[in-house]
């Protein structure tokens, strides 16, 4: 999966604004180029463990994907952070998956944005595989 420098470093921002809680948001990008062109976030409506879970509202997200119809663009996946912990799939994070959408995790260490790695569902729910991801310009 490639993503675009600009995305990968608005992830990192995202994440070091809303430590010590989770962030989260939605992958835009190019399906035919497998591209992620940009990281919309969205607001964590978790309200009762907001340090280690999120939860996307709904609204956002169709939202978001009604801006997209009538484009070349997609939801190609989301992105959430580990606040304090390693940028790996956890087994709410697995339990949680569907097969196809990328899941981009970035580690913030502290309040610093630390690793970021991607995954993608083998199904529903998980198994979890890492997934290369490329930063390009």
């Amino acid at each position: 999966m490639k993503i675009r420098q600009r995305a990968f470093d608005s992830i990192r921002a995202h994440g070091a604004k809303g430590f010590p809680h989770e962030i989260c948001g939605l992958l835009i990008g190019d399906p035919a180029e497998m591209l992620i062109t940009e990281a919309r976030p969205v607001r964590n409506i978790e309200t009762q463990n907001p340090e280690v879970r999120y939860l996307i509202d709904d609204k956002e997200d169709m939202r978001i994907r009604k801006s997209l119809y009538k484009t070349d663009l997609d939801v190609l996946g989301y992105y959430h952070s580990h606040p304090n912990h390693p940028a790996a799939p956890s087994v709410f994070d697995t339990e949680r998956s569907w097969e196809s959408y990328v899941y981009v995790i970035v580690s913030v260490r502290d309040g610093k944005p630390a690793d970021m790695n991607a995954f993608v569902a083998q199904r529903d729910r998980g198994p979890m595989l890492p997934e290369p991801l490329e930063v390009v310009g």
